[in-house]
């Protein structure tokens, strides 16, 4: 999928401002971050030397990375799937081919 398009548009406007105020008042998101915070703690507590904590963060990273871009691309594959639908059952037969061509 072409990252110019309106839906990578309109995913970045709905995934950068308005999931804040989602995740801010959604209960089981912000115990996920206490959990966090918790082993954040115990493992600043084992005072492990600098290049294991920098291998720790890096791992964690490209994990955190992973997972967003997961749900990235399930936002966009479920938009895909509703254009889909709503091409297939509100066009006249004959006008979905027309309207995926342009």
């Amino acid at each position: 999928m072409e990252t110019e398009s309106a839906l990578y548009q309109l995913m970045g406007v709905r995934m950068n401002g308005v999931m804040n105020s989602i995740t801010n008042s959604d209960g089981q998101y912000q115990e996920i971050i206490r959990k966090s915070d918790e082993y954040s703690g115990r493992l600043e507590d084992l005072e492990l030397p600098k290049e294991v904590r920098l291998l720790i963060d890096r791992y964690v990273s490209v994990q955190n990375a992973l997972g967003s871009r997961y749900g990235m691309l399930a936002y966009l594959l479920g938009f895909s799937d509703c254009k889909e639908l709503l091409l297939e059952k509100c066009l006249p037969i004959g006008t979905k081919e027309k309207v995926s061509e342009a």
